[in-house]
């Protein structure tokens, strides 16, 4: 089955409600009902079905109120969607984090209710990191669950630094780098040794991930070898020994991951995900509004680093295997 993992959808009343709820730059975001034109280009790729999400876009009401009407405000629309297109359209779910109760709540009602693919998240929740200690028990409900986790980043520069708030650095590179520090802070931290039966998937590949690779291994050697107190600045590494890092393997906890195809402007992006963490963690995915699905499955058909087999299991079976439709 071939499913595409990386959707947005906006509809109107959710845009129209976030500015009532006080977040401008959801103004005119908002989306027709009428999918037709998606439906065909699904239809011309011989894609199934796609998974929509709310991210990219900054939805986070500073508000416990305000967080919780939205989120369930764009849960039910998406659970419309799918049920007026026949399971065409599946989703990954919002939660009003940092409001772990709250979170868990509309959580529980996403899955076990809405019947969605998983739950979908920004790279952090009002400047707090997805590892933050106060999201524990929200993990811990994901983890009970074996749900998966949509990370994806949100059109902000203060996400990554306070220099890329002008000429459209934000999205250019600092979502990449968004997406990157959030894969490794997960790691880092232990959430993901400590809630194994998450499975994390990662939009735009990992952001920088698979090009840096090789840095990182290196940089985690040096952390695995070097004591603190030798290493440059003593206490660099000091917070390597509370990790589930280890010398022979290091990048094993990032080969759990999933990432998915959304840079299908670089086709040597396949060969990097080779020598990284692999084709068979890698899904399709479009960034459907702000890119094209026929691009994005052409990008793979003709991607010259890539086998007809690994084409095929990007294509048709890695996210069939994960989600199970």
């Amino acid at each position: 089955m071939r499913i595409d993992v990386h959707a947005h959808y906006y509809p109107e009343r959710y845009t129209d409600r976030l500015v009532d709820l006080g977040l401008n730059q959801a103004r005119g975001a908002g989306q027709s009902p009428d999918l037709s034109s998606r439906l065909k280009a699904m239809d011309d790729t011989c894609t199934e079905v796609q998974i929509l999400s709310s991210a990219a876009l900054d939805t986070q009401v500073r508000n416990v109120e305000g967080a919780v009407e939205a989120a369930r405000l764009v849960n039910d629309l998406y659970a419309e969607t799918s049920q007026q297109h026949g399971g065409r359209f599946r989703a990954f779910g919002w939660v009003p984090l940092p409001y772990v109760d709250e979170a868990i709540s509309e959580m529980q009602r996403c899955l076990d209710q809405l019947g969605f693919a998983g739950i979908c998240f920004p790279t952090l929740f009002h400047e707090r990191p997805l590892d933050d200690k106060a999201f524990d028990p929200f993990w811990g409900e994901m983890n009970r669950r074996k749900a998966k986790a949509y990370v994806h980043p949100v059109g902000s520069h203060s996400m990554c630094h306070h220099g890329m708030g002008d000429f459209g650095l934000h999205t250019a590179i600092g979502s990449m780098a968004q997406v990157q520090m959030a894969a490794q802070r997960i790691v880092y931290s232990g959430l993901s040794a400590r809630y194994p039966d998450i499975e994390f998937i990662f939009a735009v590949c990992g952001g920088y991930l698979p090009y840096t690779w090789e840095r990182i291994r290196r940089n985690l050697d040096r952390a695995l070898t070097l004591s603190a107190k030798d290493a440059v600045g003593g206490g660099f590494f000091s917070w390597i020994k509370d990790t589930p890092i280890t010398i022979d393997d290091p990048m094993k906890p990032f080969r759990r991951f999933w990432y998915d195809t959304s840079v299908q402007d670089i086709p040597e992006a396949m060969k990097c995900v080779k020598s990284s963490y692999g084709v068979d963690r890698l899904l399709l995915g479009s960034d459907e509004i702000f890119a094209s699905l026929v691009e994005v499955v052409s990008y793979i058909e003709t991607n010259p680093y890539l086998t007809a087999e690994e084409k095929r299991m990007i294509l048709d079976e890695n996210a069939q295997k994960l989600f199970r439709f």
